[in-house]
């Protein structure tokens, strides 16, 4: 007899203990729980590359900026180092064809040069020449018509010197300005080349600099699945990481529980230990009956289930990761 009073016993204890549980946090409210979960990021390598050196260990706590694996590529560096090299090469390829440039600008100015110099000496023999024809004949009246066809015929050679002179100054000039076009349009084409390369070592530096894998966010690093030394293909995994800030909330409506919720519904999300604590989220989806995770399970022999709610929140939040939270 006193063996059927002990189970009835423990039979009422536990049924007042499952009713309290119920009612406290199930019933006469439309708020439900919940725990925050973090989102595990997964840092991955895009290149084939060597690790140098990691300084970061499971469990530790990193900032934003800090510096979690450095890697290199030789492949990288080859290419960085052939795309430097032609740039440098382009250069001197456009100084070479600058001080082409000038050999053959000086040229045809001394060419310029040597025409006018033909031109004043011819110029000054016919001077010359006039001069001693006007003092031989001077005074002299029978040889005036003589002389004055003389002085013509000087004159016209002078003049035709003169603009054959012209005519020469002027082919050297068209000449020059042929050559300082295509110098310009083959030192555009260099520059163009130079350009382009330089855009593609910039695009090269960058895929190096992103080669060193940096924290984008505070949190905990999760697990370390490289080591110096070690050769990696592109994509691999190399480590992975939780915010410190939970990034969802699932919560579970248990038994009669208003299902009512809908989809892009505003839902405050308070912290249980800490009722300081609190933060907005939405609904973003529904799951399944499932049973609830052991920090919401009472210490009793009856496991409780309930339908998931899954709601995302602002990664700038007060709470904690794997806290209970209530939900209303």
């Amino acid at each position: 007899m006193g063996k059927i009073n002990s189970f009835y016993l423990v039979i009422g204890i536990t049924f007042v203990t499952l009713l309290t549980v119920n009612t406290r946090y199930f019933k006469g409210s439309n708020a439900f729980l919940g725990v925050t979960y973090a989102k595990k990021y997964q840092i991955n390598s895009e290149k084939p590359a060597t690790v140098i050196e990691t300084y970061i260990v499971p469990g530790q706590t990193v900032n934003i900026g800090d510096l979690l694996v450095e890697l290199e590529s030789p492949e990288l560096e080859l290419e960085i180092k052939k795309l430097e090299k032609e740039i440098l090469n382009l250069q001197s390829e456009k100084v070479e064809k600058q001080k082409l440039l000038e050999s053959k600008i000086e040229l045809l100015k001394s060419e310029i040069n040597l025409i006018r110099n033909e031109v004043k000496n011819e110029i000054e023999r016919i001077d010359a020449r006039i001069q001693l024809n006007e003092s031989l004949t001077e005074g002299i009246s029978n040889n005036r018509s003589t002389t004055s066809d003389s002085l013509s015929e000087l004159q016209l050679q002078k003049k035709s010197i003169q603009e054959k002179g012209t005519l020469e100054i002027e082919s050297i000039n068209i000449r020059m300005n042929d050559v300082l076009q295509d110098h310009e349009f083959d030192q555009s084409q260099v520059q163009a080349t130079i350009e382009l390369r330089q855009q593609e070592l910039n695009w090269r530096l960058q895929e190096q600099e992103k080669l060193n894998k940096y924290a984008v966010f505070d949190g905990v690093i999760d697990n370390v699945n490289v080591k110096p030394g070690e050769q990696v293909e592109a994509y691999s995994s190399l480590l992975s990481i939780n915010p410190v800030q939970p990034t969802t909330v699932i919560g579970y409506l248990v038994g009669s529980k208003d299902r009512s919720r809908s989809l892009g519904d505003v839902v405050t999300i308070q912290s249980m230990e800490q009722s300081n604590l609190s933060t907005q989220g939405t609904i973003i989806g529904f799951g399944s009956v499932t049973m609830l995770p052991q920090i919401l399970q009472k210490s009793t022999a009856v496991n409780a289930f309930g339908l998931e709610v899954f709601i995302e929140v602002d990664a700038e939040n007060p709470l904690p990761v794997g806290e209970k939270v209530m939900i209303k």
